[in-house]
């Protein structure tokens, strides 16, 4: 556990960076900009891929939430950077890190809001444990930039599941385990 004592934390406590310790974090943020990656390529391919009644506004939302990725994915392998530690070099191991699985195939509009939609919700469940792990390990900065994914994936999934045809809101996996 951090010395949260600054007058009495060792020189080494006070000058390493936050988190550089705590390699749990570090590891986990280079899975998570994985995952982020590899929801960018999922939300790119369902974007160019689209289809159906919806399609102006799945399309048109899809634009917005890879481009917001794409920021997210360039500001969290920079803080794994400043942690002093590597961001996955390839697609190859980012594929290796990835907890999402790809698109097999070009998914109807209902399996693409879906899909998109469990994997930000599944997303923001990874942020919120690793923002919390990086609490525990006195890294504030980190903590902060999960806490913000986590709303910024719970948001996705919202306006996802808003433009569902089965309405209300829900995609038809969470109605279905209702």
């Amino acid at each position: 556990m951090p010395n949260k004592d600054k007058k009495n934390a060792t020189s080494a406590e006070r000058e390493a960076p936050a988190g550089r310790n705590a390699p749990g974090v570090t590891e986990g943020m280079r899975a998570f900009v994985s995952d982020t990656y590899m929801l960018l390529a999922k939300t790119q391919s369902c974007h160019w891929n689209m289809r159906g009644p919806d399609f102006i506004g799945l399309h048109k939302l899809t634009e917005e939430q890879y481009n917001e990725l794409f920021v997210a994915v360039d500001e969290l392998a920079e803080r794994i950077r400043a942690l002093d530690e590597l961001a996955p070099n390839s697609v190859r191991e980012m594929m290796e890190l990835s907890r999402l699985e790809e698109l097999s195939a070009a998914p109807s509009t209902a399996e693409v809001i879906d899909i998109l939609a469990a994997d930000n919700q599944a997303m923001a469940g990874r942020a919120k444990e690793l923002a919390e792990e990086a609490d525990e390990a006195g890294d504030p900065a980190t903590h902060d930039m999960l806490a913000a994914r986590v709303e910024a994936h719970q948001k996705a999934a919202w306006l996802l599941r808003a433009h569902h045809p089965h309405g209300n809101g829900r995609s038809t996996t969470a109605m279905a385990g209702r």
